[in-house]
């Protein structure tokens, strides 16, 4: 058998999807508000698209290009999310990734998670079932910690930690943290067992409006310890610091 058969899903993405929507009650839309003493029901759905990052970078003298964007439907408590984000360095496509999640609201600024990862690159694909929490720590600190089972029982996580810091009304000093995991090695693709990937950087945008903002900034991505030793084996950059400029947006 080789390593690519190894690897190889075990069931469709699609088939794991399905399982998951099959497991959200068919009233989970419907959100109970007290007004008063007296619960009704608002089943309003609304939605959002938000781009947090859509930009260029300059990845030691070489282009590239970033996006990481966070979509949901649904209510106040019950959510559908969308995930994706990837990356680009003269012009080939080096992670690229999708998320499907139902979240469930347990306080005002926390929310459960769980759902499937499908990642195209690298290559071979792999799927994942996802569980994790999302949410606002105190000082407003975003934080998403998401925990992965893939085939085999093999084990990943991730946690981004951000913070909007505004200077002025328009002004935001956004500085973020994110760290990757793997539970072993996965030598077909590349990755290292522990901690695989590490970024820390700070991006500064003006917003014109809140919907449409231009930003610039530094940073440092690195592929760490057995995930940087396959990349530099393999011929391939490792990572490190990193100027990037592009538009958050969202409707």
């Amino acid at each position: 058998m080789t390593g690519q058969q190894a690897n190889r899903p075990t069931g469709r993405p699609e088939l794991l999807l399905a399982f998951l929507l099959v497991l959200i009650p068919f009233n989970a839309f419907a959100q109970d508000v007290d007004h008063g003493g007296h619960t009704v029901h608002d089943r309003a759905i609304n939605f959002r698209v938000v781009f947090d990052q859509f930009e260029a970078q300059l990845v030691h003298g070489k282009p590239g290009s970033r996006w990481d964007s966070r979509s949901w439907i649904g209510g106040d408590r019950h959510r559908l999310l969308f995930r994706t984000e990837g990356e680009a360095v003269d012009g080939v496509l080096d992670v690229a990734e999708a998320q499907v999640l139902y979240s469930r609201a347990f306080t005002p600024w926390w929310e459960v998670v769980a759902g499937v990862r499908f990642d195209a690159r690298p290559q071979p694909s792999h799927t994942w079932l996802a569980i994790g929490v999302q949410g606002l720590a105190p000082q407003t600190i975003d934080v998403q910690a998401t925990a992965y089972v893939g085939q085999s029982g093999h084990l990943a996580a991730r946690i981004e930690v951000e913070h909007d810091m505004h200077v002025t009304q328009r002004l935001v000093f956004q500085p973020l943290v994110e760290l990757s995991l793997s539970g072993k090695d996965d030598p077909d693709r590349g990755i290292g067992a522990g901690l695989s990937t590490g970024e820390v950087g700070f991006r500064v945008r003006y917003e014109f409006k809140r919907e449409l903002a231009p930003y610039a900034g530094v940073v440092w991505h690195r592929k760490l310890f057995g995930t940087g030793d396959a990349a530099r084996a393999a011929g391939k950059d490792a990572g490190g610091w990193h100027l990037v400029g592009g538009l958050r947006w969202w409707i």
